[in-house]
C-alpha cells in the first residue's frame, strides 16, 4: 500500500517532467525535431515534385495512398524523381560506386598476352615398378634420352615376381597331371604383375627362370626426369622414369581477368618465341579456361602445336598477339565495367548531374547526392589503348563528356527495375 504523501510526490515528479518537455520543445529549433522532405533530400523545390506512393516490399508504385493490393502492407509516401535513380552518399557507400567518362581514345582490337611452351599433357606418361624390389640394373643414362616403346628401362630383383615365375615353371612342367589348367592361371598372375609375354614363353617353353626381371616403357617418349638409382629398393607402383612425348605441345597463353573475355575457342593468333623474336608463327586458340586461377588471376588459352621438327621445346617463353575484329581506331569509348548488355541491346547508366555537393576542409568536393538515367548504347567489340587496358567503342547514344557509372552499375540497374523505372529488361530507355 502506497502512503497519500509517497503519491503526492509522485505525481509532483510527473508533472514537473512534462512541463519541462514542452518548454524545450518551444526554445529548440523546429528543423531539430523534426526533418522536412526537402532538408531530408537535400535540396530545395522538392515539393513542387509529384508525390507518389510505394509497397515496402515495391509490389506497386500508385498515386494514392492506402495499402498494397498485391501484399496488403502499407504504402508509404515518396517524391518521383522521373526515370533518374538517386544516390545519396550512404547509397553510393554502399554500392561502392565508381565512374568513368566518356572519350575519345585511339584503341586497337590487337592485344599481346605471354605464354609458354608446355608438355602436351595427352603425352605424358609414367614408367612404375609392378611389384617391389631392387634395382639391379638401370638402362637410362640421362634426361633428355629418347627410348622407344617397349624398350628395356631397367632389371629389377623381386622375390614375389621370381616365386611367381617357379611357380609357372613347375606347373608348365606337370601340365599332364594338373591338365594344364594350374599353368594357365600361374601364367595369368605373371601378367598381372607386369610380366611380357615374351617372357611368359620362355619359362614354359625353355624352362629358364631368371633371377631379375626386366622393366619395360609402355610408350615411345623422351625422359624427362629419372626417380631411382641401381641399387635402390622401390615399393609397388613406385615411378621410375618419367616420359614425355614432345612431337606435339602445347602454347599456354595467361590471360588477364579483362582479356579473357576477348578470346575464344577457334580465334586465330599470332605468336613468337624469345629464342627466334624474328620468326612469326600462326596458330588457332583450341581451349580456353572457364574459370580464373583465383580471383583477379589469370585465365589460360591452350594452342595445340605440331612439333615434328623439335622447333618448340618445353620450357620457351613466347608472346601471343590476338585479333579481336576490325580495328576500331580513335573513337568515343567508356571503360568496358559501364555497360550493360543483354542480347543485341546495351546501356550505360549516365550521370544526369550531382545535384549537392559538400566542400572539405581541403578545398575538395565530394559528391553528396548523384543522379542517374540507362541510356541506350550501339557499341562495337572490345578494344585496348597503348597501356592494355579495355574499352568499348560507342557509335551512338553518348557524348564525348559524358560521366557514366562503372562499379555499382548493374546494382543501379537492379534497383531501376524493382522501382518498374525503365532499365535494361525495360525497353524504355533514353537515347
Amino acid at each position: 500500500m502506497f502512503n497519500k504523501d509517497g503519491s503526492r510526490k509522485t505525481a509532483a515528479i510527473l508533472i514537473t517532467g512534462v512541463l519541462t518537455g514542452l518548454l524545450f520543445g518551444f526554445l529548440l529549433p523546429w528543423g531539430w525535431l523534426f526533418m522536412s522532405p526537402s532538408a531530408e533530400h537535400g535540396h530545395e523545390g522538392i515539393d513542387d515534385l509529384p508525390e507518389s506512393w510505394a509497397c515496402p516490399m515495391l509490389c506497386v508504385v500508385l498515386d494514392h495512398p492506402g495499402t498494397c493490393p498485391v501484399c496488403g502492407m502499407e504504402l508509404e509516401a515518396f517524391i518521383s524523381t522521373g526515370d533518374e535513380i538517386v544516390l545519396s552518399r550512404h547509397d553510393q557507400a554502399m554500392l561502392d560506386l565508381t565512374i568513368g567518362e566518356a572519350a575519345v581514345r585511339d584503341l586497337t582490337t590487337r592485344f599481346t598476352a605471354p605464354g609458354l611452351i608446355e608438355f602436351d599433357g595427352s603425352g605424358l606418361y609414367s614408367v612404375t615398378a609392378w611389384t617391389g624390389g631392387r634395382i639391379e640394373r638401370l638402362y637410362v643414362d640421362y634426361q633428355g634420352e629418347r627410348i622407344s616403346s617397349g624398350a628395356a628401362v631397367a632389371d629389377i630383383y623381386s622375390p614375389e615376381l621370381y616365386a611367381a615365375k617357379q611357380e609357372l615353371l613347375v606347373l608348365s612342367q606337370a601340365e599332364s597331371t594338373l591338365n594344364g589348367h594350374g599353368m594357365i592361371l600361374a601364367a595369368e598372375k605373371l601378367r598381372l604383375l607386369g610380366t611380357p609375354e615374351y617372357v611368359i614363353r620362355q619359362i614354359i617353353d625353355r624352362g629358364e627362370v631368371r633371377d631379375e626381371s626386366t622393366v619395360i616403357s609402355p610408350a615411345s617418349g623422351t625422359v624427362t626426369a629419372i626417380n631411382v638409382r641401381e641399387g635402390e629398393y622401390v615399393s609397388t607402383g613406385h615411378t621410375l622414369l618419367e616420359l614425355a612425348d614432345i612431337g606435339t605441345v602445347w602454347l599456354t597463353v595467361y590471360l588477364t581477368e579483362d582479356q579473357s573475355g576477348l578470346v575464344d575457342a577457334g580465334q586465330e593468333l599470332e605468336f613468337s618465341i624469345d629464342s627466334q623474336p624474328d620468326k612469326v608463327f600462326s596458330a588457332t586458340v583450341d581451349a580456353v579456361d572457364p574459370f580464373l586461377d583465383q580471383p583477379g588471376g589469370a585465365s589460360e588459352a591452350r594452342v595445340i602445336l605440331e612439333n615434328t621438327s623439335g622447333e618448340f621445346l618445353p620450357g620457351q617463353s613466347a608472346a601471343a598477339t590476338f585479333i579481336n575484329g576490325e580495328q576500331p581506331g580513335t573513337v568515343l569509348s567508356v571503360p568496358r565495367g559501364s555497360v550493360l548488355s543483354l542480347g543485341l541491346r546495351s546501356i550505360v547508366y549516365v550521370m544526369t548531374g550531382p545535384t549537392i555537393y559538400e566542400a572539405g576542409d581541403d578545398g575538395s568536393l565530394r559528391i553528396e547526392e548523384a543522379r542517374f538515367e540507362p541510356r541506350e548504347v550501339t557499341v562495337g567489340a572490345h578494344a585496348t589503348d597503348s597501356r592494355g587496358e579495355v574499352f568499348i567503342p560507342v557509335y551512338a547514344g553518348l557524348s564525348e563528356g559524358d560521366i557514366v557509372a562503372l562499379k555499382g552499375a548493374f546494382l543501379i540497374d537492379s534497383q531501376a527495375e524493382l522501382l518498374g523505372l525503365p532499365s535494361l529488361f525495360n525497353g524504355e530507355t533514353a537515347e
